[in-house]
């Protein structure tokens, strides 16, 4: 049975509003030690995500030199105080997940964005109901490398699809796949790729095939005689 994000998700999430100002962002950073929030507009729906690199950059930009983490450091330290408020600061759209998506979809999402979290949210409202971090999807890839493949050498690429396992070389490091080597046609090596994609513990897949005939480049339709 393949694990989902319900599976591994935190109901309990900190999250600021649209109009939180800079030093409520911080504070709330440095109170629950995160490194980014979501934010949420008046009905509690994910609109983006504001990280610790948004505001030092933001800050960086406004200093250009010595002495910003000092003035970050001061503002935070006075909460009355006006700034630029989290729909400034975020990136939006946040990448979100439900807790239906597959973990591995997940660990995808996280890899291919460069991200560390990913804010649960209700598909229907757009609603947050939770987070999953990076060290939540860990505990579900801790499959060792070599059993991953393993399996890819001799229950995909032989078993499943019938091919000489001596035709490829496949590296596997945390998760990620790398395989080399040489298939008669580009469907073919497709279909190598999406099976590999499936198997348990694989985040993604480096596909550096070579293929000696394209057989699924769209043929131009027939000219008419005019």
């Amino acid at each position: 049975m393949s694990v989902s994000v319900a599976d591994v998700m935190s109901e309990r999430v900190v999250a600021v509003r649209q109009n939180a100002e800079f030093a409520q962002i911080v504070a709330a950073m440095r109170r629950f030690r995160i490194a980014s929030l979501p934010v949420i507009d008046a009905e509690d729906r994910v609109i983006g995500l504001v990280s610790e690199d948004d505001i030092l950059l933001r800050e960086a930009d406004q200093d250009r030199g010595r002495g910003f983490l000092q003035r970050l450091r001061r503002r935070a330290g006075r909460p009355g105080q006006a700034g630029t408020t989290a729909a400034e600061l975020m990136n939006s759209p946040a990448v979100t997940v439900t807790a239906a998506t597959p973990a591995r979809e997940a660990a995808r999402a996280m890899y291919r964005h460069r991200i560390h979290q990913l804010p649960v949210v209700d598909p229907g409202s757009g609603r947050l109901t939770g987070i999953v971090t990076r060290s939540d999807l860990l505990a579900v890839y801790e499959r060792p490398d070599e059993d991953i493949r393993r399996e890819i050498l001799y229950d995909i690429i032989e078993g499943t699809l019938g091919m000489d396992p001596e035709w490829f070389t496949v590296g596997v490091v945390g998760g990620t796949v790398t395989i080399r080597g040489e298939v008669e046609r580009r469907s073919a090596g497709r279909r190598l790729t999406e099976a590999i994609g499936h198997v348990e513990g694989v985040v993604t897949v480096a596909d550096h095939l070579v293929c000696r005939q394209d057989d699924t480049a769209s043929k131009a339709p027939p000219r008419a005689n005019l």
